[in-house]
């Protein structure tokens, strides 16, 4: 290749580098151009986004990853009420309420950690005590390598709307307890007219004088004989139903008050009942006008009268009844007015005062009774007529000089307006049952002092056979038995059948002895008189224990150095019958005996946890002392006896009996 070739072909080669170059400047520039367009378009919308940002009209906030306010926008420096160079650097939490502070650490944490927008609503804090209520939404901003190096929070001053809702809640409130109050109100009355209406008994009817229907009560048609099914019958029908001599009357007074002429419907008629007898009815109604004063509804009541009509028919024949039936009584029966003069007297008040009824009626009642026995009824005599029952016994004289007792009661007579127009006197001669009550007394006492007698030689028998026993009975038993260890120790190795019987035998012996001084100790424990109740109580309840398995505790407190025989053995025959019935009857598991000094006497309790009187009662009053035995010894020693108990819940059986000028122990 030629040099002009060569060079040739560098130019062609130079040419073109600088056709590509001027390409690719053309391509820069115009690269650079949109970069610049770009750059002005990104400013312009940095501009947008920051005028955004600081002119929302909500809240924006733009915290570090510790809560450390890095930006804020108009809006949230006037919310918050803080400078732009005070608020910068502060932490949020420092602006939000004390009591709210909580949830919003709970909120920053659910946006940390999940990295998605929350929301709460929170309090800041306000010194002028009304409370402004913020909502936040945040979410978190990722930094690098994942890290969350800030968060952006919104938040909208909702206040007004916290208030409007309390406002609407306390109104809801308001109107729910109204509408409440209201249905409450309705169903009270509803229920009170229907119980009007059951209880005045009457049928209940209401016309539409227009359209002539109406609507009846199951009770209106029961009176008349109809079914509830039964269709409401007509007027004409109903009219018809009349009687014939009533029927003119009726319709008359119906239409005048259908025209206006009348003020109400109020008639007494007589109606055949549906295939029925004809009854009497008290029928009343009132009518309702329209504008144009056109009657539009008749509503009334109607009650069947039929037995007032009869107890009128049979007055006459009671009264007749009730004069004989006075007579006739055996009592003083009588009436007075308000002014005290006898009005009516039976018979028998005749026969006792030897004066006819002719003569009585009219008198006042000191005329009949003269001053001293005016003077004693006299207060009994104004309670009655002050309107209160009263009940008394007097004495009286009759005209033979005889003395008797009468027991009277006074009775007010009441008007319709319940004021007191009379009273009723009914005097009963109590003669013979005032005898025999004293008599029946004198015998009660005389039963009672038979009974502490009869006590009194039980208690003196028990302690002779117990003091036989022990002293004669046993020792001779013993000596026995000791006889009987002798001959079979002497027996020689030949009769070893023979003395090993009569080794039995002496143990049979001794047994005996050892169960005839439990008895003897039974019927009368010695401890009770040489150391004294307390401690026989103690052994009364730990034999007890040992016998039965059941747990018995024994309290005593402030115990008498000294204690009368009489009331020693009281409580001490009381608790040996006590826990002989529980033993039997009770089934319980724990008891427990206390006997107390108080300021003025000495008390018992045995309390068990069994399964109560109810199904002890009858071997108690059947066997053994029992608690009418209990009960006649503590009167006689003028104390007071209580059971307390209930089926499955145990008894206690409290005893207490007087004490005086008796000195406790120390």
């Amino acid at each position: 290749m030629t040099k002009r070739e060569v060079a040739a072909m560098s130019t062609t080669g130079v040419q073109q580098l600088v056709h590509e170059l001027q390409v690719h400047q053309l391509e820069l520039q115009m690269q650079n151009e949109e970069l610049r367009r770009a750059q002005v378009e990104l400013e312009a919308a940095h501009e947008r986004h920051a005028d955004l940002y600081e002119f929302s009209p909500v809240g924006l906030l733009t915290l570090d990853a510790q809560g450390r306010i890095q930006g804020a926008n108009l809006m949230a420096i006037t919310s918050l009420g803080l400078q732009r160079n005070k608020l910068s650097r502060q932490f949020l939490v420092e602006l939000i309420a004390g009591e709210d502070r909580d949830v919003f650490s709970h909120h920053i944490q659910q946006v940390l950690k999940g990295g998605l927008s929350c929301v709460c609503e929170v309090r800041l804090q306000n010194k002028s005590g009304i409370p402004r209520w913020i909502w936040l939404k945040s979410r978190a901003i990722p930094g690098e390598s994942g890290r969350l190096p800030h968060w952006q929070t919104a938040f909208l001053d909702i206040s007004d709307r916290k208030r409007a809702d309390a406002a609407m809640q306390v109104s809801n409130v308001v109107l729910e307890q109204r509408v409440k109050e209201r249905t409450v109100a309705l169903d009270e009355a509803n229920e009170r007219l229907d119980w009007v209406v059951r209880a005045t008994n009457d049928g209940v009817w209401d016309w539409d004088v227009l359209h002539d229907t109406v609507f009846l009560s199951s009770r209106w048609k029961e009176i008349h004989g109809f079914q509830d099914s039964d269709q409401p019958e007509s007027t004409k029908e109903w009219s018809a139903r009349i009687h014939p001599e009533d029927r003119h009357r009726v319709l008359r007074k119906l239409e005048a008050c259908l025209a206006g002429r009348q003020p109400r419907f109020c008639e007494e008629y007589r109606i055949q009942k549906k295939n029925g007898p004809y009854i009497w009815v008290l029928d009343q109604g009132i009518v309702s006008f329209n504008e144009q004063g056109r009657a539009i509804r008749m509503v009334g009541a109607e009650m069947d009268v039929t037995w007032r009509k009869e107890v009128e028919d049979a007055l006459s024949w009671s009264e007749r009844e009730f004069r004989t039936l006075a007579d006739n009584v055996p009592a003083f029966f009588s009436y007075l007015d308000r002014e005290r003069r006898y009005r009516f007297v039976n018979r028998r008040y005749e026969e006792f005062f030897g004066r006819s009824n002719e003569e009585i009626v009219g008198m006042q009642i000191q005329d009949l009774h003269g001053p001293d026995v005016s003077a004693r009824i006299q207060p009994y005599l104004e309670q009655a007529i002050a309107g209160e029952a009263v009940s008394f016994d007097c004495e009286w004289k009759s005209l033979d000089g005889r003395r008797h007792y009468l027991s009277a009661q006074y009775v007010p007579d009441r008007d319709e307006q319940g004021q007191v127009r009379g009273l009723f006197k009914l005097l009963v001669d109590v003669t013979a049952l005032k005898t025999s009550e004293a008599a029946l007394r004198e015998r009660e006492t005389q039963l009672r002092d038979l009974s502490a007698q009869l006590l009194q030689v039980q208690e003196e028998e028990r302690r002779r056979i117990a003091r036989d026993l022990h002293d004669d009975v046993t020792q001779r038993l013993a000596a026995v038995a000791l006889e009987l260890y002798r001959l079979s120790s002497s027996m020689t190795s030949r009769d070893t059948a023979l003395s090993s019987c009569l080794k039995e035998l002496g143990g049979c012996t001794e047994q005996l002895t050892s169960d005839l001084q439990a008895m003897a100790h039974r019927l009368h424990p010695s401890i009770l008189e040489h150391v004294g109740l307390a401690a026989a109580v103690r052994e009364q309840v730990d034999e007890f224990t040992a016998h039965t398995g059941v747990s018995a505790e024994v309290m005593t407190r402030g115990m008498p150095k000294t204690i009368p025989p009489d009331h020693a053995t009281c409580l001490y025959r009381i608790l040996q019958e006590s826990l002989q019935n529980i033993r039997k009857h009770a089934n319980a598991a724990n008891v427990l005996v206390r006997l107390l000094r108080t300021n003025c006497g000495l008390g018992l309790c045995v309390h068990d946890d069994g399964c109560g009187i109810m199904e002890i009662e009858r071997a108690a009053y059947s066997k053994g002392m029992g608690l009418t035995s209990m009960m006649e010894r503590v009167r006689i020693l003028k104390g007071t006896f209580r059971v307390k108990t209930k089926p499955g819940e145990g008894t206690e059986i409290h005893v207490w009996l007087p004490l005086e000028e008796v000195n406790c122990e120390t």
